[in-house]
């Protein structure tokens, strides 16, 4: 039996569902004609141009708010399909519907779950106001990259860190829970025990592998 004193979860895709959300900034963004599949397309474009963004951020080891980052991705998507869309009100829109994700189904009974029985923080690499206010309503403490001027999987894993520090236990006390490499590297540099979400069933491609896999929250109470 673990024995695991503080539950650590990412917000997207882990707790709440963005797809059907970026599907929406596109259709307002888009206007007519709006269609699924080039929605579908240009979020793939727009998040393979984050990517390598963040990448370039994280390797200069500088800091950059989460919206001026997809502010640049815009640009350069806008750029590349020959769109005429002001950058700044397309960044408005893509915050607006982050903080409307939808829960996943299993969401809130998991939360009521783990609130009760365990010390519980949200870890984001994004900005405050981005985020889905439903966790001031439990006893969860956020852990936003635009606070600590950090990202998960950055070179001085300060957030991690500072969970470490706040909660005053062992590392291998601590569980995180998210979706991407970020959050398990991240996690297993600090010494904290990681759990790999993987919704979507897509093959693992880093060398380390997750402590923990599983495909829905519901997964996890055996493992707790």
């Amino acid at each position: 039996m673990n024995n695991f004193k503080v539950i650590s979860l990412d917000m997207f895709q882990t707790l709440v569902n963005l797809d059907n959300r970026t599907l929406k900034m596109w259709e307002e963004i888009l206007g007519d004609p709006y269609n699924v599949v080039t929605a579908q397309k240009h979020q793939s474009m727009l998040l393979a141009h984050y990517f390598d963004i963040a990448s370039r951020i994280r390797t200069e080891q500088t800091f950059v708010l989460t919206k001026e980052i997809y502010r640049e991705c815009f640009e350069r998507v806008f750029a590349e399909l020959n769109m005429t869309y002001d950058s700044s009100a397309a960044v408005s829109i893509l915050v607006h519907e982050h903080t409307q994700a939808e829960f996943y189904k299993e969401t809130l009974d998991f939360i009521e779950y783990i609130t009760a029985k365990y010390e519980v923080c949200i870890v984001s690499d994004t900005d405050e106001d981005m985020l889905p206010p439903f966790y001031g309503e439990y006893r969860i403490r956020l852990f936003a990259s635009e606070s600590y001027k950090s990202y998960k999987n950055d070179h001085n894993n300060l957030m991690f860190q500072e969970i470490i520090k706040m909660y005053g236990v062992e590392p291998g006390q601590i569980i995180h829970i998210g979706d991407t490499p970020s959050d398990i590297l991240g996690a297993q540099r600090a010494g904290i025990q990681a759990c790999w979400i993987n919704r979507k069933q897509q093959p693992w491609n880093q060398e380390q592998a997750p402590d923990y896999t599983v495909h829905t929250l519901d997964e996890l109470t055996d493992i707790l």
